[in-house]
């Protein structure tokens, strides 16, 4: 961003001072505004998916946000309550609290601050990071970025396998690996890592720590609030076939029902990676799909097409929080 933009950015937070209030919560009313966040925790606790994956927001943090809310009157919704169709009278506006990937601290620290306030959230878990396994392909991607003596082997091996830019390394590498090749080959990477240095013992006991146990999961369920699938393993569809994809759904489906008895009816696009025609692929398999395409819903929304609002990261004062808790969003109102 330009500097003239940084400026207009930073003045566009005034429109957000405590007196407009009104006029914010106005533009809301008879809307439902959803919030996705990832990874309730203090920054520091796991290196390699603060260098890689979405930054994390501590627990004080979206405790404050959420009360935010709560203090405006919102009224706090789950997906299940849209399909019985309780959605905000005209003189009323409701959030969506959801957390995507199903990470361990989300059903700890998360669950606490959800507990403390008496609001109901979406957990939506992918089925293959529960404890007892290995980190799945992304995570596993992040750990050997981040290890100092095996990153440079990371690379030099997608070098060889996959013909990749001798200077491509970093975060670079990771997004490439991550976001633009199969994710068979990807696979294919890790596990010949796995076998030449013997990580396996420690890819699981990384696991361990950071993804939750069948337990959590039931915790969450009983405590009430909604379990969806965020799929199996995490992957971005445009790097797997439709068929492939489809069996994601299934699999997911499959071991969430075993795990709580009844399976999830509520799917989330991983990465928000979606191509026409998989809404219809999700239909068979889910009543409906959570998007992160930054829109309210309305009684007009499709149910395999709910968009969702991002966490966008710290905020860098007071105004930029109510900012982004009043519109989802901090690009300039109206766009």
């Amino acid at each position: 961003m330009s500097r003239l933009g940084r400026v207009t950015n930073r003045a566009a937070d005034l429109l957000f001072l405590p007196p407009l209030d009104r006029l914010w919560r106005r533009r809301l009313r008879g809307n439902v505004l959803c919030l996705l966040y990832h990874r309730v925790d203090e920054p520091g606790r796991v290196p390699f998916l603060d260098r890689f994956g979405v930054p994390p927001i501590p627990p004080g943090e979206l405790a404050a946000e959420l009360g935010y809310l709560q203090r405006r009157g919102a009224r706090f919704l789950t997906y299940a309550d849209l399909r019985a169709g309780r959605y905000p009278s005209a003189n009323e506006f409701a959030v969506i609290v959801s957390f995507d990937d199903g990470l361990r601290c989300n059903y700890e620290e998360g669950l606490e601050v959800l507990e403390g306030l008496g609001v109901p959230a979406v957990f939506f878990q992918s089925s293959g990071m529960l404890a007892g396994g290995g980190l799945v392909w992304e995570h596993a991607l992040y750990w050997y970025g981040a290890h100092p003596a095996l990153a440079p082997r990371l690379a030099e091996l997608a070098q060889q396998r996959l013909a990749l830019p001798a200077d491509l390394a970093g975060a670079a590498l990771i997004a490439r690996l991550r976001d633009a090749t199969p994710v068979a080959r990807v696979r294919e990477l890790l596990a010949e890592l796995a076998e030449r240095w013997g990580t396996a013992g420690e890819l699981a006991a990384a696991a361990d720590r950071l993804y939750p146990r069948e337990a959590h999961l039931r915790r969450a369920r009983d405590a009430g609030h909604e379990l969806g699938s965020h799929g199996h393993h995490h992957v971005p569809r445009c790097n797997i076939s439709a068929a492939e994809f489809e069996q994601e759904l299934v699999r997911s489906s499959a071991v969430l029902g075993r795990v709580l008895g009844e399976a999830p009816q509520a799917f989330s696009y991983p990465f928000n990676s979606h191509l026409l025609g998989d809404a219809q692929i999700c239909g068979r398999h889910y009543l409906q799909v959570a998007t992160v395409d930054a829109a309210l819903v309305t009684t007009a929304t499709p149910a395999l097409a709910l968009p969702r609002f991002t966490w966008p990261g710290p905020h860098p004062n007071p105004l930029r929080r109510r900012r982004w808790l009043c519109t989802g969003t901090l690009a300039w109102p109206g766009r």
